[in-house]
């Protein structure tokens, strides 16, 4: 826990708790990112369960871009907070979710490749994986 309590003492960290508009707007970009790669990720499944494969070059785009602005967002907002994230369970299984998340779209990066079962098992998983990131994420706002 020492690394956290560092982390929360970094001066980008402090000055990110002490201002007034710079948390929420960081709070902000961080919905922002999550909507992209939400809302690109959902249609993304749903036409790879339906074997229409057209869109997903395009929705990936925007997927990857939205992850990157809430990991980018995500992560200044950890280190503000990072021992009560740290010690919060409902952060660790959000982590852990995410992880899975990402090697699953890491292990099918190319869809075309894999055969009709392993599509929808993937895009399944994918929906599940993402979905329970977000609802983890928003459950630590109340726990």
């Amino acid at each position: 826990m020492d690394w956290a309590a560092t982390l929360e003492a970094q001066p980008f960290a402090q000055a990110l708790r002490a201002s007034r508009w710079t948390y929420p707007l960081v709070n902000a970009g961080h919905i922002l990112g999550l909507a992209l790669l939400i809302g690109a990720v959902v249609p993304m499944d749903v036409r790879l369960l339906r074997g229409d494969l057209r869109a997903i070059r395009m929705l990936r785009v925007y997927a990857i871009g939205g992850l990157c602005l809430a990991l980018a967002c995500g992560s200044l907002l950890f280190a503000a907070q990072a021992s009560d994230y740290v010690a919060n369970s409902w952060f660790r299984w959000k982590i852990a979710l995410l992880v899975a998340a990402l090697v699953n779209a890491a292990l099918h990066l190319h869809p075309l490749a894999l055969s009709r079962p392993r599509q929808c098992a993937a895009a399944i998983l994918s929906l599940c994986l993402w979905i329970a990131v977000l609802l983890c994420g928003r459950i630590i706002a109340y726990s």
